[in-house]
């Protein structure tokens, strides 16, 4: 194997060979070891990674009426209001529906990247706020664990605890013609959380 040319304390430019050729060993040594399509399996995480990082951001308020069909407007006037349950969740509010497009025209999945919290009905307790996703009821969703959640922190004023800069989301990238609930917990029942969140888009399936 040739001398890691970029380990040498003094390396000068005349032993780029030893450098281009140990990086070429070191790759045939990967493939070998794990195997090419585990390499193009890698790549392919590394390039969802990428598209996630570097990606289109567009924002999202309520209809008038949110269904499961129609949910989500352009707008900042109507915020999502979801309701607590009594030291658990409430119920689960449609906040995205199958003939909804979050992202850009041709982007065949997307993510609910963040959150935007504009008011809190109690403001002296925490809340937990989940996301559940789904092509049948959100009961089954929940059922089968298609959900990812967060917690927010009360006593302060609106706009997500942290000078009004949106909650980062964490969840699998999702078919455009998926549908999206969102359900609050706090200690007291009947409180409402009023939010906008935002989405990502790929222009192509991930794997």
């Amino acid at each position: 194997m040739a001398t890691e040319a970029w380990l040498l304390e003094k390396a000068t430019i005349g032993e780029g060979d030893e450098v281009a050729n140990s990086l070429a060993d070191r790759i045939n040594t990967l493939q070998s070891e794990i195997g090419t399509g585990d390499i193009a399996e890698i790549l392919e995480e590394v390039e969802e990674i990428d598209q996630h990082v570097h990606n289109v951001e567009r924002w999202w308020g309520a209809v008038a009426a949110p269904d499961e069909t129609n949910a989500i407007e352009a707008n900042v006037a109507r915020p999502f209001a979801a309701t607590s349950g009594n030291n658990t969740w409430g119920v689960a509010i449609p906040i995205k529906g199958t003939a909804d497009n979050p992202v850009l025209s041709g982007m065949t999945e997307f993510d609910a990247h963040r959150l935007f919290i504009t008011s809190l009905d109690d403001e002296t307790d925490p809340w937990r706020i989940r996301i559940i996703w789904g092509t049948g009821t959100s009961g089954d969703a929940i059922t089968a664990e298609q959900w990812t959640e967060t917690m927010i922190e009360s006593n302060a004023v609106p706009g997500n605890r942290a000078g009004g800069v949106p909650i980062e989301i964490r969840m699998p990238p999702l078919p455009i013609a998926y549908k999206l609930w969102a359900q609050v917990w706090n200690d007291t029942n009947g409180e409402v959380m009023s939010f906008f969140w935002g989405a990502h888009g790929y222009p192509y399936p991930v794997p």
